[in-house]
């Protein structure tokens, strides 16, 4: 490839980069809205807020259902955080300690 094409094929792969992490941004939010109601409907009929099974079950189904190329491993501790994040953020809004 010339000089040009290299940098307009870079400039490509950059876009469809910052799309993807906008894709993130958007559905890492919805999710953390929907675990907000989650919460609030558990808490308002007395369930436990927080079920290590579950986010056992979560780790698991990313796993099975991950095709690469990220290994299991990784996109198990990428999710692990993900879950964590959201966890502090009803942590922060005191809904864990109800």
């Amino acid at each position: 490839m010339e000089n040009a094409e290299t940098n307009a094929r870079i400039e490509e792969l950059r876009e469809r980069v910052d799309e993807v992490d906008r894709q993130l941004i958007r559905v890492l939010n919805e999710r953390a809205r929907i675990v907000q109601e989650l919460v609030a409907t558990k808490g308002e009929a007395g369930k436990p807020l927080f079920d290590p099974r579950r986010e056992e079950e979560i780790l698991q189904k990313v796993a099975e259902e991950n095709e690469g190329p990220i290994y299991d491993s990784s996109m198990r501790e990428i999710f692990g955080l993900i879950l964590h994040r959201i966890r502090d953020l009803e942590v922060q809004r005191g809904e864990f300690y109800r």
